[in-house]
């Protein structure tokens, strides 16, 4: 009996021992952690980045933010401007507002119409179900209630200087997936313009005014215009910088025929917003029966120009180039030359 009872009374020491290392063992999430702090083998949860991350998020030029969930397919643009350089980085639209002047893409020709520019459709724009929609800052901003409300991801853009042109071609080739064009393109308009600027005569600095003509209204440029930036690369002077801003548009200044005749410029450039004929019916009533507008020295010596509204009013996108060539020629024929 006694090896039989001694064998019991070991065996359930043995099971008891077995039971204590049992209650003592750590968990395996805490092995995992012992055994990543070691360095001996990968942590045993693997992060990644969550399956629904948008493809791109951005702050538009109203200061709204635009989240993507996914790279849009189904594109609306209401800005003639807009609609040029997205194609221009072979961005494609599903439809587009109309606008009286201007060129649309080739491309672009034969896309739904949404109603005009400043007069746009919003049951049909709904009706089409975009994915996106870009729009003006100046002209479409009132949209921005019923397509948030709609959940139609709308983004408000400016585009008016050489900066914008590059802020915009990056992101656009990016909505786009065509990164690498918008930059190939932006590299080729850079090298274009630099080689003209660099024609202009350094030792020269004349002074200029540009003004807006509409049929019903006359205005001054400030600032912050694609003519203007385009002088200012060729050395010119905006003798208007200085004037007060309007209060609705701080880009320009209220128009006074005795402020520009005291300042005399040697150049008064003229952009016509709308049909030309109408715009020189306005400077033929307005200003050339005007005896101060006679008396200046830049139309005594025949410096007055009316612009090409597609070059220098219009920012032209990737044409900027032939903006700087048109305004290089009309001020140092000399310099521009065919020979030069």
């Amino acid at each position: 009996m006694y090896p039989f009872k001694h064998f019991t009374l070991t065996l359930l020491a043995a099971l008891l021992l077995i039971l204590a290392a049992g209650c003592g063992k750590p968990p395996a999430a805490d092995n995992a952690v012992e055994s990543s702090e070691a360095g001996s083998a990968a942590p045993a949860v693997q992060l990644s980045e969550p399956a629904d991350a948008p493809f791109l998020t951005f702050t538009d030029d109203a200061g709204r933010e635009v989240e993507l969930p996914a790279q849009p397919q189904r594109i609306v643009v209401l800005s003639p401007q807009l609609l040029d350089l997205w194609y221009a980085v072979d961005g494609t639209a599903i439809a587009r507002a109309t606008s009286t002047g201007g060129s649309v893409p080739d491309k672009a020709k034969e896309i739904e119409d949404v109603g005009g520019m400043t007069t746009v459709n919003t049951e049909k724009l709904l009706s089409l179900k975009p994915d996106l929609v870009l729009g003006s800052t100046s002209f479409h901003s009132e949209l921005a209630g019923i397509l948030e409300e709609s959940k139609v991801p709308f983004a408000l853009f400016t585009l008016s200087t050489y900066t914008d042109l590059k802020e915009k071609a990056q992101l656009f080739g990016k909505l786009a997936g065509t990164e690498a064009k918008a930059a190939e393109a932006l590299s080729t308009l850079e090298s274009q313009i630099t080689n003209l600027t660099a024609k202009a005569p350094a030792d020269q600095a004349p002074t200029f005014i540009m003004l807006n003509v509409t049929p019903s209204s006359i205005s001054v440029q400030r600032e912050h215009t694609v003519g203007l930036e385009v002088a200012e690369m060729l050395h010119m002077k905006n003798v208007a910088a200085t004037l007060e801003a309007s209060q609705k548009s701080p880009s320009t200044a209220p128009f006074s025929l005795e402020k520009i005749v005291e300042l005399d410029p040697d150049y008064v450039f003229i952009l016509i917003h709308g049909a030309r004929e109408d715009g020189e019916k306005k400077i033929e009533s307005d200003l050339a029966g005007q005896p101060a507008w006679a008396s200046l020295r830049a139309i005594k010596e025949k410096r007055m120009a009316i612009l090409p509204s597609d070059l220098l009013l219009s920012n032209p996108g990737f044409r900027l180039n032939e903006s700087v060539e048109y305004l290089a020629k009309l001020v140092y024929p000399d310099a521009y030359t065919d020979g030069n």
